[in-house]
């Protein structure tokens, strides 16, 4: 808001106010999909589904041979760190402490 010239906005009839916390359920979305793709290799699993070609006896071979790269680990059971307990870091606590 100090970026902003509030009174000059006001004049011209657009309301300008502080919504602190607006986005936040959006950025702990943000941050259990960081986590689930680090945990399950997603980025280098899409890339080689994407590149994935041939036939069904070929395409099946080429599967089970790749699939055990991308097995990864599951999050429960598992210490996540928090930094921080503001709003974001509440909402990302919060939902994960329901994964057990």
């Amino acid at each position: 808001m100090n970026n902003i010239p509030v009174p000059a906005m006001s004049k011209r009839g657009l309301p300008v106010f502080n919504a602190p916390g607006a986005n936040a359920n959006a950025v702990k979305e943000l941050v259990i999909a960081g986590m689930l793709m680090a945990a399950r290799n997603l980025p280098a699993a899409l890339e080689f589904v994407r590149g994935l070609a041939g036939d069904d006896a070929t395409l099946h071979k080429r599967v089970e041979d790749g699939k055990k790269h991308f097995a990864g680990f599951e999050l429960p059971r598992h210490t996540l760190g928090v930094i921080g307990l503001g709003r974001i870091g509440s909402l990302v606590a919060d939902a994960r402490s329901s994964w057990g």
